[in-house]
């Protein structure tokens, strides 16, 4: 009897889950949405909540953890990640500055793009009226050239390193709107959101403009203090997105194709 409690005591162990006191992880995302990853916008979690969270909610049953969400301004959500203040937070590319203090999945110095959540795209949207040349470096418009991208998100860097004059926005609907009356050149948006927008309410007179400005990998991430005390069972919930990742996203992209319609 001693030798087979033994051994179970050893089987649980060499898991290494079992050794978190972690039962319930808060996880914080942006409350804008960007579909078809995150669903809806403001701070409750939409029906469907998008294909990022059916992936984390996914991963999460395997392993028997419950994931309590929180919607923030994407900065705020960095914040919040870099303070401890959430367990973790989502979907987020890899930057040097931000590794400095999120814990992303590595592998040979690089963010192991096996185990992302998602790869996503950002392209400029112009009035098919306005006509603006853009060659994948430099952005060359009549006129004064103002490019309006959402409040946070990574492709200002980009911009700015590209020494495009940027404006942040709040909302996909003020960028839009801006654009509308000519108070933008261009919006720098991520693909899934402008097509979602676009098709919504049915902006004939935009189009998209190639190439893309960026196409990147983005993953789950991690505050310091919940690495450090959960090692494993953070390696673990990234292993499992890994594997089942491409299968929820066809299994699920269905419903939200329906929602965009």
């Amino acid at each position: 009897m001693r030798i087979l409690l033994l051994i179970l005591v050893m089987a649980l162990s060499s898991t290494g889950l079992h050794a978190s006191s972690v039962k319930t992880l808060t996880l914080a995302y942006s409350d804008v949405e960007s579909f078809p990853f995150q669903m809806g916008n403001g701070n409750s979690v939409a029906i469907p909540p998008g294909l990022s969270i059916d992936v984390i909610e996914q991963a999460a049953s395997m392993l028997n953890i419950k994931i309590n969400y929180v919607r923030v301004p994407g900065k705020r959500v960095l914040n919040q990640i870099r303070t401890n203040q959430v367990d973790g937070g989502f979907i987020f590319s890899y930057n040097q500055e931000r590794a400095q203090y999120a814990i992303y999945p590595m592998k040979e110095q690089e963010a192991d793009s096996t185990l992302r959540i998602a790869t996503l795209d950002y392209y400029f949207y112009k009035r098919k009226d306005q006509p603006i040349e853009w060659d994948g470096t430099s952005l060359e418009s009549t006129g004064e050239t103002l490019v309006g991208a959402h409040t946070g998100f990574s492709v200002i860097k980009k911009l700015k390193k590209n020494k495009i004059n940027t404006l942040e926005i709040e909302s996909t609907e003020k960028l839009f709107e801006m654009l509308n009356k000519r108070r933008l050149t261009a919006v720098a948006i991520q693909s899934n959101i402008a097509s979602s927008y676009i098709n919504e309410n049915n902006l004939n007179n935009v189009e998209r403009v190639t190439p893309p400005i960026s196409t990147k990998d983005y993953y789950l991430i991690f505050s310091p203090k919940m690495a450090e005390d959960n090692p494993a069972l953070v390696k673990e919930i990234w292993r499992v997105i890994g594997e089942i990742r491409d299968k929820v996203i066809a299994n699920n992209m269905t419903k939200y194709l329906a929602e965009e319609k």
